[in-house]
């Protein structure tokens, strides 16, 4: 008996521990992008300087014409020649619109063309940068290297040729990108240290209760198999039977109410670990663990995001569990729909416009209804969040108010990917998620329309969806203005 919690938390944990592992590397991944591309930015921010330093009003149409020599050569080494011994710096060329090399601090290149080089610089001729990475021959070994192609143009003139300068990756882009990932890689590796830490001690407390009630619940059942094979010996025993399928099924019931017990349980101590990983995360952010260079300050801030919607997430769960066991309360006060259709809009615009969607209000003044405006504000921003999800580039998602009689109504109508027939009587089940946002590996917890049915049916509503594959989606919510009249009723009369 004593084993098979421990087994059944080692397992759990060590789920938990692979996701986290899975979190922590995608913000990794995330991280070391992001820091290589800024590496490689400072680069050609670099090379910028480097040119404007070295070539401004110092090169004339005939650097570009042949290559150079005698005095001119000489000039060039003298100028060039110190800069490409600073540390990172590889080599610097000269290179002629018809890509052929008229300089370099490597001479074995002067004089030569590499055949796709007149493509390759057409666009840098045009007046615009270009970058690339290569290997290149220094010092009989081969080196990854950084180039970078910059036009030379006479001040308000037309390019006459390109500057190209070559650095050495490793010193000028990894080493650079390391520093900003190591800083939080050790972050993480402590948050996911504490949260693991946290999480153990409840998940034996809690797999230990459910192996007691799990063998109770075999105890009973393996004695009403007893019981049923006698049943045809006597009524008696037939009543007896009976009556222990009806305990049996008291406790399957049972058994259910433990499991949204251990959900609300494992939901509510998670926040305290991650609760105390933001304020941590505060600390570091504030600089009261030492100054952050801005790479750091920035992942950080991306590590931040994470978190929070984590910890959204756990409300999302804790929400879920609160709802199935009957505890969900309201805050009940005047409410107008209308004006929360225009706060979502307002506040989902910025993601609409990234996306490329029209997203329109079309809310016209409704009745003021009794509710509670915070869990009706949810209800709004859940449904026009998933419309935007699931509505490609250049579709278009609008908001609708009316009132029919006693009821107001929310429309959230979207030119989305639809919704196959046969999914949508489970669309608000939890944890469902339709098989065409699995194949698109659109995100999300499948929790978001159960939340939204149950904070509607809550406030005594009911809500519908109209959709078909390829031809969008529309939500529908129906919420009663009786509550509200009464209540304008009673004020009337005193």
């Amino acid at each position: 008996m004593s084993n098979k919690p421990q087994r059944l938390t080692l397992r759990i944990a060590a789920y938990t521990g692979v996701a986290l592992l899975f979190a922590a590397g995608a913000i990794l991944w995330f991280v070391n992008s992001r820091a290589t591309a800024e590496a490689e930015n400072q680069a050609v921010n670099r090379a910028q300087f480097i040119a404007d330093a070295l070539l401004h009003n110092e090169l004339g149409e005939a650097d570009f014409v042949r290559p150079v020599t005698g005095q001119r050569r000489a000039r060039l080494d003298e100028l060039f020649q110190r800069a490409v011994h600073t540390e990172g710096m590889l080599r610097m060329n000269l290179i002629a619109p018809n890509g052929q090399i008229t300089y370099s601090t490597s001479p074995a290149l002067i004089g030569s063309r590499q055949p796709d080089d007149e493509m390759a610089l057409e666009p840098v001729l045009r007046g615009s940068g270009a970058r690339d990475v290569s290997e290149i021959e220094q010092g009989g070994r081969r080196i990854k290297a950084f180039e970078t192609y910059l036009p030379v143009q006479p001040a308000g003139g037309a390019p006459i040729g390109v500057f190209e300068l070559y650095q050495d990756y490793d010193s000028r882009i990894t080493d650079q990108a390391r520093n900003t990932l190591y800083p939080v890689a050790g972050f993480l590796a402590l948050a996911l240290f504490v949260l693991c830490a946290a999480l153990v001690p409840i998940l034996r407390r809690v797999t230990a209760a459910v192996e007691i009630r799990n063998e109770q619940l075999v105890e009973q059942a393996t004695r009403l198999e007893q019981s049923l094979a006698f049943a045809q010996e006597a009524q008696m025993e037939t009543e007896s039977a009976r009556s222990a399928l009806s305990e049996q099924n008291k406790r399957l019931v049972e058994l259910d109410r433990l499991k949204d017990e251990f959900l609300s349980l494992v939901s509510h101590e998670l926040r305290t670990p991650l609760t105390s990983i933001r304020g941590y995360l505060d600390l570091v952010l504030d600089e009261e663990a030492g100054t952050l260079n801005p790479e750091q300050r920035r992942f950080l801030k991306a590590v931040e995001r994470n978190s929070g919607r984590l910890l959204r997430l756990v409300g999302d769960l804790l929400f879920v569990a609160q709802a199935d066991a009957g505890r969900l309360t309201l805050e009940r006060a005047k409410v107008d729909v209308a004006a929360l259709a225009a706060d979502c809009v307002e506040a989902a615009q910025p993601v609409a416009d990234q996306r490329a969607i029209d997203l329109q209000l079309a809310a016209v003044p409704v009745p003021a209804l009794v509710g509670d405006r915070g869990r009706l504000a949810q209800v709004v921003d859940n449904l026009v969040s998933n419309a935007l999800k699931f509505t490609p580039e250049g579709g278009r998602v609008e908001i609708r108010t009316s009132t029919i009689g006693d009821y107001v109504y929310l429309e959230v109508e979207d030119s989305g990917i639809g919704i196959p027939a046969a999914e949508q009587s489970r669309l608000f089940e939890r944890f469902f998620r339709a098989a065409a946002a699995t194949e698109r590996a659109i995100p999300g917890t499948g929790l978001g329309l159960a939340i939204v049915k149950a904070i509607v049916e809550a406030h005594a509503g009911a809500i519908e969806v109209i959709s078909a594959p390829g031809k969008g989606t529309t939500f529908r919510v129906e919420l009663p203005l009786r509550e509200a009249r009464t209540a304008e009723a009673v004020e009337e009369a005193a």
